[in-house]
């Protein structure tokens, strides 16, 4: 909340605070009405509703072990607003996945969130921690971060007709830093801050070939001594500028559920100077930018999010450049609002990179449904999207259903990621039956049928997936995630 007791309140208060609560993971809606106490004050009437906060997940299998994997936990462990969640995962033929996660949203019972998962992977492990005071409202003055991690693993590169190659990589980074508001609360606003950052990447100098529980020698050439291990430690300067409004709206990235839609302009930047103390090695510049742009009402809404980095070495060469953009619409043809028509165009793209990287059509946020087994892979890919949904309506009160109709299409360039190729269009058609429990969550259920109509076709694919894209325009795919510079404050110019 934006308000305490004692406080003016006004209408600007009044109206953060109720998108403040809207903009919590455990909550499906809030909406605040203030209402005079009769000695010349006001009393804030906070409705809220829930989200379903049993987290239940699992697979068997008519095989023995007959469990395959179980998943348990709550998203709003006994009302106090925190996530925690285990899971387990039998390995076939190494050790079985164990892995969990803890969200504190109101670390000691301030707007602080505190994070820490970890896990027990088949080869390998990682953990992160993050500390954190996001930027949620123009009425905040400050926001800062600190975060620790670090992941061992195998990464894969898919090529065609032959098993991935795959190389052994150890990342371990952190950050401390924090920004602070210029300006008054209303209209354009500025922040300025900075941030130390510490990363150490080390991949393996030979690849190898797992097949089922073996790890053998890969007889290609492709990968050998291509990437070396890099510690940097660099110093930042945060800017980041926001011109925004937000709208309400209903039934666009949720089935029904309302989310508050960013109308406006904002950019944020940060630019690092590699320093050689605390094991620094480099002496480099480091920049990423961010740029979003959105207009529209609740019947219609258009939006582009851009994100680039790249760094610049002791000799002047760039290198480690990535890049991700989406730019969508969403439209509501009929007046009553039971038709949603979502048009969405998503490019990716990595140059000169620095750890191992590849984008593929298999990654489930940034791929093309239908080609979960596609063997093909490369440097920049363009995927097209399109959705017309339609809600059925209530089941007793305690669900929205509805159905949609989807087509999606793709193409990879090789650029000069290891074995990229350039592919024809990948495309798929399909239909989804979509939920929502209670009607009002934003967290939308769907069961997607995908079938491929051209490129390496292999089938019918069926994904069931649970998210909640309310609260984030633009969901970078995990390919892309996997080779970002850690140091990029993300959580501190987290406007929602």
């Amino acid at each position: 909340m934006a308000l305490e007791i004692g406080d003016a309140c006004t209408e600007l208060r009044r109206s953060e605070s109720e998108r403040i609560l809207r903009a919590q993971p455990f909550l499906a809606d809030a909406n605040i009405i203030a209402v005079s106490d009769g000695a010349g004050g006001v009393v804030l009437n906070v409705m809220t509703v829930d989200e379903v906060s049993l987290i239940l997940g699992g697979a068997v299998s008519s095989r023995n072990p007959t469990i395959r994997a179980v998943r348990l936990g709550q998203a709003n462990m006994m009302g106090e607003g925190m996530y925690v969640a285990g899971q387990w995962k039998d390995s076939r033929f190494f050790r079985d996945v164990v892995s969990g996660r803890f969200v504190d949203y109101q670390f000691l019972g301030r707007p602080y969130q505190l994070a820490v998962e970890g896990g027990r992977r088949e080869i390998g492990s990682d953990w992160a921690t993050e500390l954190s005071h996001p930027f949620l409202t123009d009425l905040q003055r400050l926001s800062w971060r600190t975060t620790a991690g670090s992941s061992e693993g195998y990464f894969h590169f898919r090529r065609p007709e032959a098993r991935p190659a795959a190389l052994y990589v150890a990342r371990t980074y952190g950050d401390i830093g924090g920004v602070v508001r210029l300006g008054p609360p209303l209209g354009k606003i500025a922040l300025v801050g900075g941030s130390m950052s510490y990363e150490d990447e080390d991949p393996a100098r030979r690849p190898v070939v797992i097949i089922d529980s073996l790890i053998l020698p890969d007889s290609s050439t492709a990968l050998i001594d291509r990437y070396s291990a890099n510690r940097t430690t660099r110093l930042n300067g945060l800017w980041g500028v926001r011109n925004i409004d937000f709208i309400r709206a209903t039934g666009f990235d949720a089935l029904e559920g309302a989310q508050d839609l960013r109308t406006g302009v904002e950019v944020a930047t940060l630019i690092g100077k590699g320093v050689k103390f605390l094991g620094g090695r480099e002496d480099d510049w480091f920049g990423s930018t961010e740029v979003y742009g959105g207009f529209g009402s609740p019947r219609s809404f258009a939006a582009l999010e851009i994100t680039g980095e790249g760094r610049r070495d002791q000799d002047g060469k760039w290198d480690g450049m990535l890049a991700h953009g989406r730019g969508a619409i969403y439209l509501k043809p009929f007046e009553r609002h039971k038709h949603t028509v979502i048009t969405d165009l998503a490019w990716s793209g990595g140059w000169k990179q620095r750890v191992p990287f590849q984008l593929t059509f298999a990654d489930r946020d940034g791929g093309v449904r239908g080609f979960r087994k596609a063997d093909v892979g490369g440097g920049r890919r363009l995927v097209g999207r399109f959705e017309d949904r339609y809600v059925i309506g209530k089941f007793r009160k305690l669900a929205s259903i509805g159905v949609a109709g989807f087509g999606e299409a793709g193409k990879i360039w090789a650029g000069d990621s290891p074995f990229g190729v350039d592919t024809k269009v990948h495309s798929s058609i399909g239909v989804s039956f979509l939920a929502a429990a209670p009607p009002q969550s934003r967290r939308l259920w769907r069961v997607d049928f995908a079938y491929p109509v051209s490129g390496d076709r292999s089938g019918w694919e069926v994904r069931l997936t649970s998210k909640d894209l309310t609260r984030i325009f633009r969901v970078e795919p995990r390919d892309i995630f996997s080779s970002r510079e850690r140091s990029v404050p993300s959580s501190v110019f987290n406007w929602p």
